[in-house]
């Protein structure tokens, strides 16, 4: 008899303990300055980079309206070399791709050299198949972030 009331009395513990955690915590609701939903998918300005970031300063750390204007202008100048940075970075990007695609020339005239006509035809559909497989693989990483 004990232990039956002993056994009741520690599932109901348990039982009361799981729905006592919250599963999911409370969705923060964004401020005002930091929505963008008429912007989906773009990216905000170095300008409008520069004000969120000195807003939340701002209310986080308690700045004066003297702080707070100079952070602006710190936050403006840094989010301007990053665009600088992403730009130059964008382009070398470029470069290296054309680099890359003109040796890929340069390797398929040089196969076509010395493959048949039959095995070329058979080399370029693995190839297909390969890039197809690389693209799929792709959109499958995608859909699990």
């Amino acid at each position: 008899m004990k232990k039956a009331i002993f056994v009741t009395l520690l599932m109901a513990g348990l039982g009361f303990g799981t729905f006592a955690q919250d599963a999911k915590p409370a969705h923060r609701e964004r401020p005002p300055h930091e929505k963008r939903a008429d912007r989906r998918g773009a990216r905000f300005t170095a300008e409008e980079r520069a004000e969120v970031y000195a807003k939340r300063m701002q209310k986080n750390l308690n700045l004066t309206d003297e702080q707070y204007k100079k952070v602006l202008a710190i936050n403006l100048e840094q989010a301007k070399k990053q665009e600088e940075l992403r730009a130059a970075h964008k382009a070398e990007m470029k470069a290296t791709r054309e680099k890359m695609k003109a040796n890929h020339e340069d390797l398929s005239k040089k196969y076509e050299s010395v493959l048949n006509p039959e095995q070329l035809k058979k080399f370029k559909e693995e190839q297909e198949k390969r890039k197809t497989e690389m693209q799929e693989g792709r959109k499958e990483r995608r859909g699990r972030r």
